[in-house]
Order: C-alpha cells, then sequence, then structure tokens
C-alpha cells in the first residue's frame, strides 16, 4: 500500500511458470534458443525486482524439422518449408484469478510502457522468432519497438498448463455475493484452491434465438427451484459427512465437492493429468452409464443420485472462485445504499 515490495525476486531461482500461477496471466515476451533461456531469465528478475510483477518463465520445444502430412492426399510426404527445431521460453506475469480481474488492466499498461534491460541484449536478431515478431509488426504498422516499448504488445492470456474445463470458473461480483451471503455452506467459503462440480442446475424450458442466448435470463421462480434443489442435494451430501458446497449466479446453481489444492500436472505428450484426487471424486460422483431395464421392460439409463436429484455425467474441476477485493468494497458500498 505504501510502496513496499510484494514480489520476491532472488536472482540465482529461476521461476518457473506451474499451473497454481493463475488461470490468466499476460505474455510478456518470448524468446527462442540458448540465449533466448538467457534473455528470458534477465526479464523475469527485472519484471520482479524493477516493476513488483510476478513473472515467470513457461518453456516449449517446437520441432518443424519432419515430414507432415498431405492436405491433399493424407500421405507424408511434404516438409516444412523451414525446417527448424527449438525451445521457446515465453515471459508470462499475472496470477490473475479471472480474466476480469480489476488488476489486469493497470499491469497491462505498466508492461507496455515498461523498457527493461533484457531487450537490449545481443542473440535473437535472426532467432527462430525473429520472422514470426516481424510479420507482427508489419500487420500493426508499427516499428521495431512498437509505439510504447518492446513488449507494447503484450496480451492477455491462459495459463497454458491448466485444461480447457479449469476455465469454466464462476465470476464473483457484488450481485452474486449477495446471492451466496446467507448460504450455509457457500462455495465461496471453500478454503481450498480447487474443487469438483458435480450438479449444475441450469437451462430453459423453451427454445430462445440462439443468437440472443446471452441475453436470456431466467425467471426469479427458476433460479429460485435451481437453489432449492442444490441446497437439498448440499445437505444431503453434508448428512452422509462429504464435503459439498453450493455455489449460484444470475443464470444458475452449481453443487461442489472438495477443496483441493492441487489440480494436477502436465505430461510428457502435452496433455494435462489430475491430481488422484481430483480424478477419484470425479468419477465417484458421475451419474454413470450403466444401463437397466425399467419394470415396463423398456431400456433405461441408471444414474447415480442423491435424494432423486442425479449427478452431472462429467463432473469437471474448476477454481474455487473468491471474494476479489472490488466485490468485498461494492458488496460494501452496494448495503450502504451507494
Amino acid at each position: 500500500m505504501f510502496g513496499k515490495k510484494t514480489v520476491a525476486a532472488e536472482p540465482s531461482k529461476t521461476y518457473t511458470l506451474t499451473e497454481e500461477e493463475g488461470p490468466w496471466l499476460i505474455l510478456a515476451g518470448n524468446f527462442a534458443g540458448p540465449e533466448g533461456k538467457l534473455q528470458a531469465d534477465k526479464l523475469v528478475q527485472e519484471l520482479r525486482s524493477d516493476y513488483d510483477l510476478a513473472a515467470f518463465i513457461y518453456s516449449e520445444t517446437f520441432d518443424f524439422s519432419g515430414r507432415v502430412a498431405d492436405l491433399q492426399t493424407g500421405t507424408k510426404n511434404v516438409r516444412y518449408a523451414n525446417p527448424q527445431a527449438y525451445e521457446s521460453f515465453s515471459v508470462l506475469v499475472g496470477e490473475f484469478d479471472t480474466v476480469n480481474h480489476p488488476d489486469i488492466e493497470r499491469t497491462l499498461a505498466t508492461i507496455k510502457a515498461a523498457t527493461p534491460k533484457a531487450f537490449n541484449m545481443k542473440g535473437q536478431e535472426n532467432g527462430p522468432l525473429s520472422a514470426v515478431k516481424k510479420l507482427h509488426r508489419q500487420l500493426l504498422g508499427q516499428k521495431s519497438d512498437g509505439p510504447k516499448g518492446p513488449m507494447a504488445n503484450a496480451f492477455v492470456t491462459r495459463n497454458p498448463l491448466l485444461p480447457e474445463d479449469f476455465f469454466q470458473q464462476p465470476e464473483v461480483d457484488s450481485f452474486v455475493m449477495g446471492m451466496n451471503k446467507d448460504v450455509e455452506y457457500s462455495l465461496l467459503d471453500n478454503p481450498g484452491k480447487f474443487t469438483v462440480v458435480v450438479c449444475t442446475f441450469e437451462g430453459l424450458s423453451a427454445l430462445v434465438d440462439g443468437k440472443n442466448d446471452r441475453d436470456f435470463t431466467p425467471s426469479a421462480d427458476r433460479l429460485n427451484e435451481y437453489a432449492r434443489k442444490a441446497n437439498k442435494m448440499v445437505t444431503k451430501l453434508r448428512e452422509q459427512g462429504v464435503e459439498a458446497y453450493e455455489f449460484h449466479d444470475r443464470r444458475r446453481s452449481l453443487v461442489a465437492v472438495g477443496s483441493f489444492d492441487n489440480l494436477g500436472v502436465q505430461n510428457v505428450n502435452g496433455g494435462f493429468q489430475y491430481d488422484p484426487a481430483i480424478l477419484d471424486t470425479m468419477q465417484r460422483y458421475s451419474a454413470g452409464d450403466t444401463i437397466v431395464r425399467t419394470p415396463t421392460g423398456q431400456l433405461g439409463l441408471k444414474a447415480e443420485h442423491v435424494d432423486g436429484i442425479p449427478y452431472d455425467l462429467s463432473p469437471k474441476p474448476i477454481a474455487v472462485p473468491k471474494k476479489s477485493k472490488r466485490s468485498l468494497y461494492t458488496a460494501t458500498m452496494d448495503a450502504l445504499g451507494r
């Protein structure tokens, strides 16, 4: 608050990106090759020590030296025009829990205007990424370093280590906070970083124009019914000793199970492997796909349920929604009749 440094910057430490750094980050720069690794390390240290920004390195290997399938014949007889293999090092800044985080725009402006000394290092002028960067500048009509600084083209992006499903994290504002204020087992009070959504109450009773679906708001009666069912399920699960939570927003209600500090790890094939505890929860609380014969002789799906309310077919892990400083402030102002 009074200018005190908050981000660690140890010269001997490499700050490597992990899945726990946050789902949303700002891509500040890309480098390649051995010199690129040194330049990325220096940029991370500068962003941390001089600008007090939490910066990390994400590395990825690219190989364009082999053959690829011909788009017309499907046979592997085509080579890349410029065959090469290299390791890329991206510098990302962030730890933002939502794409609408109140600090994103301020941080993005700081990065775009910054002029770190790391960009004065030689070695990237004719590197693997030089052609891509040159084309990018031409498309944007910019000179060599852009109008503001060497990171003028920085932009917000997802954490590349997290799976697609993760980004379904509910957003919390003052109105949503009010909806969850008096909930006994609110998801907002979940102590973990991640949880698993096992039941989703949403949907419309009538067909609507797909183009206007985003603007369609379910009726109060429908939202109340969602909330009633979610609360009923959570209550039953809690009676069974299950760590269950509920969450409500403008369009739906969710039931989640568990609190986890680790989401999983990136595997050697580039995919994502969920933590065993999360994977077990996803499987345990799935509606299942067991086919049974009904009393009338027809075949039907036997869904796992709680007091007649079935689980989702495919439970999904999400980041636990948190009460941001902005939502807490606006909720207080609303309560005071701002």
